[in-house]
């Protein structure tokens, strides 16, 4: 066909047969890549795709780690606060990015991967779009396992307007024949008709099954959700449930997994509970219901984005319903809007607006602001302001072991 076009262009101007080299060459790449990546993916045979809202980071971890317990050798990729490359649960590489974000990187991931000679690969959904969800899924990935942790209310605006709309999106991104593993929820009823059509095997973990004992023995704040979520896809792979367990606890945690800091803000002993991960209000919520909440003050630090207004007016109504604290601190950009919404049912002598403040700023004046042997709750958003402010209160963590 390229041929025959070729012959019927003969007298076409030069940049006409540019265009046309430049279209057989494209072809050309594009099935090399396809055929490259095929033979990549198919060298990995258990390849597993973590989905879902909220915890897609820790529950790769998690399974990563299990199933080298079980003497599997694996490769994990995050793609959460800080995306990383983790090679058998002990070597852990910065994914690099030069732009944005892309599903694409998927593709660089599995050639890597697949030059390691794994038994599983564990790899965390890039998109948030059904559309891309559906093109990393069916065309890059074709796992055979999916994992959706959760389904909340959050990236309304992309995946939405409803949870419902975010389920279905989850749901449609599964492949025929494979199976699923979730955590227990009433949401997924609604589509049980079109997980029979796709023949996917259900797997619902419960957190029932997960003792305190065994939580105790983190490093970190986790969740039992996705201990029992991971510790499923584990057994289901063969490996032994107390092995698994004790690999989930010795493992790394994600950077924005759930912390307990205790630092010192001139000379004030503080407890710094590092929620900001869990950036929509359910999830928030679930943590703050299960945090110690025994100190003489509370403090509640909202780090606000103005390109996330939707996540201000969300905290404000959860600081209205449901988080009570004796002081509420406001950080990051923005700060105004979740401001006009709090103020409207709290004292503004609660509230310490610092929006547009640098981090060290920001320490001296939270310093000042709370009372010794108190609590602050750090919740809202991470990525960039959030996490540079956090290292600086970490570095007071520091500066009080020395």
């Amino acid at each position: 066909m390229l041929y025959n076009c070729i012959l019927s262009n003969m007298n076409a101007p030069l940049d006409t047969y540019a265009v046309l080299a430049l279209l057989i060459l494209f072809v050309i790449f594009y099935r090399i890549e396809k055929i490259n990546h095929q033979r990549n993916r198919n060298a990995i045979a258990t390849r597993i795709w973590v989905n879902g809202t909220r915890g897609k980071s820790s529950v790769t971890r998690l399974i990563a780690a299990g199933l080298k317990a079980g003497a599997k050798k694996v490769i994990a990729k995050t793609t959460g606060t800080s995306p990383r490359f983790i090679m058998n649960n002990n070597v852990e590489l910065p994914v690099i990015r030069l732009g944005t974000a892309n599903i694409r990187e998927q593709i660089k991931t599995m050639k890597k991967a697949s030059n390691k000679n794994p038994d599983a690969i564990v790899l965390e959904c890039m998109a948030l779009r059904p559309d891309l969800q559906l093109i990393e899924s069916l065309n890059i990935i074709k796992p055979t396992a999916v994992v959706i942790t959760n389904v909340r209310p959050d990236h309304l605006d992309v995946m939405g307007p409803t949870v419902k709309d975010i389920a279905k999106s989850f749901v449609k991104a599964i492949p025929k024949n494979c199976p699923v593993f979730i955590t227990e929820s009433p949401i997924f009823n609604d589509f049980l008709g079109e997980l029979r059509k796709k023949n996917a095997e259900i797997f619902s973990s419960k957190t029932t099954d997960i003792s305190n004992t065994v939580m105790e023995k983190f490093s970190y704040i986790e969740h039992k959700e996705n201990v029992a979520l991971a510790l499923g896809v584990c057994t289901y792979l063969g490996v032994d449930e107390k092995a698994a367990l004790k690999g989930m606890q010795n493992a790394h945690p994600d950077p924005g997994a759930l912390r307990r800091y205790t630092i010192d803000l001139d000379g004030k002993e503080i407890t710094l509970v590092y929620a900001m991960a869990a950036n929509d209000p359910e999830s928030t919520y679930l943590i703050w219901q299960s945090i110690d909440k025994n100190f003489p003050q509370i403090n509640i630090l909202v780090n606000c984005r103005n390109d996330r207004i939707d996540r201000s007016f969300q905290f404000a109504k959860l600081i209205k319903e449901r988080l009570r604290a004796n002081h509420y601190i406001l950080t990051g950009s923005g700060t105004d809007v979740l401001a006009k919404k709090i103020y409207k049912t709290i004292d503004r002598s609660k509230v310490l607006d610092l929006g547009g403040k640098k981090p060290k700023e920001v320490i001296r004046e939270v310093a000042r602001f709370v009372g010794n042997k108190s609590l602050i709750f750090a919740i809202g958003n991470t990525v960039g302001y959030g996490e540079e402010m956090i290292r600086h209160f970490l570095m007071k963590q520091k500066e009080a072991s020395c």
